[in-house]
């Protein structure tokens, strides 16, 4: 679980950057061997991070990171849904969004979006996409360079299509856009975190804990290569 959540963190670091584009999560060459240190927060504040701080208002202190640090991105552990219904105005607030079936495929789907617009499609297999679904009409597909307001409309129609209505059993809203506004149902993950640099070949993945909606504890993972 540890090497997923540096994956994970890589992405967040070094797939966000301005100008990048940002490969599917897949099977691949062993990464570079990484030494990783850990320090534990179970009282005080850390980044001006309190422990029992409202979720709501460590929100805007993580937004602040994106000058002071460097923080591009905030992965959300465990937001995941079984059904569209209640993400109209949730899925605008997201970069990453995973669709797939139940167990997981290799043609799930994978949305990034930058800015305001579809950045990138991929399947899980690796294979990139201009649309989502390929044969589909304009109202039916997600294309790169769609406006994000138009996605949930669009993911409505695709789920009506019953060859692909499988593809909504689990959808994933993971990396949090933090130039967008809090969104409430973040407060039910169970775990926040986000990653930025500290030097060349180095870095800090910060983990947020949350109990009933407040912080709980804080883990710093401090990795550099070898």
């Amino acid at each position: 679980m540890k090497f997923i959540g540096f994956l994970l963190a890589a992405a967040l670091l070094w797939g966000c950057q301005p100008g990048t584009s940002v490969d599917p999560l897949t099977t691949g060459p062993e990464p570079e061997p990484y030494r990783i240190i850990r320090d534990s927060i179970k009282t005080g504040t850390y980044l001006g991070i309190a422990i029992g701080e409202q979720a709501a208002s460590v929100y805007p202190k993580i937004q602040a990171l994106q000058a002071t640090k460097g923080v591009t991105g905030l992965y959300v552990v465990s937001n995941v849904f079984a059904d569209l219904i209640g993400l109209k105005e949730r899925l605008p607030l997201y970069q990453y969004i995973l669709l797939d079936q139940k167990p997981g495929t290799d043609s799930g789907v994978q949305i990034t979006v930058e800015g305001q617009t579809v950045k990138s499609i991929y399947l899980n297999s690796g294979k990139r996409l201009t649309q989502w679904p390929e044969k589909q009409a304009v109202n039916s597909s997600v294309r790169v360079g769609d406006a994000v307001s138009t996605l949930y409309d669009k993911l409505v129609n695709i789920r009506n299509i019953d060859r692909y209505t499988n593809k909504f059993e689990y959808i994933s809203l993971s990396t949090k856009n933090l130039l967008s506004d809090y969104d409430g149902g973040m407060s039910q993950s169970p775990q926040w975190y986000f990653v930025y640099s500290t030097g060349l070949n180095q870095m800090d993945q910060i983990q947020v804990h949350f109990r009933d909606g407040k912080v709980s504890k804080i883990y710093i993972d401090h990795y550099s290569k070898y």
